[in-house]
């Protein structure tokens, strides 16, 4: 297996897991979560049934884009550590 593919692999699992514990435990985030959705109930109970449609089918692209945006970013920074780790130990061996 190549390095960058286990990295992927740590990487993957790492956000998986670590994120859901942040996530859970962090009350600024619960507030903010609580807000948006007293929004999202007025902003939906004001629309009309095909409006509802679309801001459900805007609402599910922009979650799953920023989703993957957040998993991208946390995943690279992990890989930046990864190789910053793998750097200062090769120039401990020299």
């Amino acid at each position: 297996m190549v390095n960058n593919e286990v990295i992927d692999l740590l990487t993957e699992y790492a956000n998986n897991e670590r994120i859901s514990r942040i996530v859970e435990s962090d009350e600024e985030l619960r507030v903010a979560r609580i807000h948006a959705e007293e929004k999202y109930t007025g902003l939906k109970s004001a629309l009309a049934g095909n409006q509802k449609e679309l801001l459900e089918s805007f609402i599910a692209a922009d979650s799953e884009m920023n989703a993957r945006m957040e998993f991208l970013t946390y995943q690279q920074g992990l890989k930046d550590m990864f190789s910053l780790i793998m750097s200062l130990m090769d120039k401990q061996e020299e």
